[in-house]
């Protein structure tokens, strides 16, 4: 399970890095933007390691770094409804 966490994180920071590197207008790095995402990305992992499912560093990274894409869309999208 830690192992999973760990990916989750991994994956959670190298799509938190791809977001920086896709901004038009230069942006510095900055661990506070990141960390939320991050941590998402290892309780997803996590929750993946809970239940099980094991598929190996890459693929276990990756669809933590999906699943935190959706989540964090949802996140935004139910906040923009809230707010109006």
């Amino acid at each position: 399970m830690i192992g999973q966490i760990i990916t989750g994180a991994v994956g959670g920071l190298a799509y938190s890095l791809s977001g920086l590197a896709n901004k038009d207008k230069r942006e510095s790095f900055s661990w506070g933007k990141m960390t939320p995402t991050i941590i998402v990305a290892a309780i997803v992992g996590g929750i993946a390691g809970a239940t099980g499912q094991d598929y190996g560093i890459i693929v276990n990274g990756s669809a933590a770094a999906g699943i935190t894409v959706i989540v964090e869309k949802l996140y935004k999208a139910i906040l923009k409804k809230i707010k109006k």
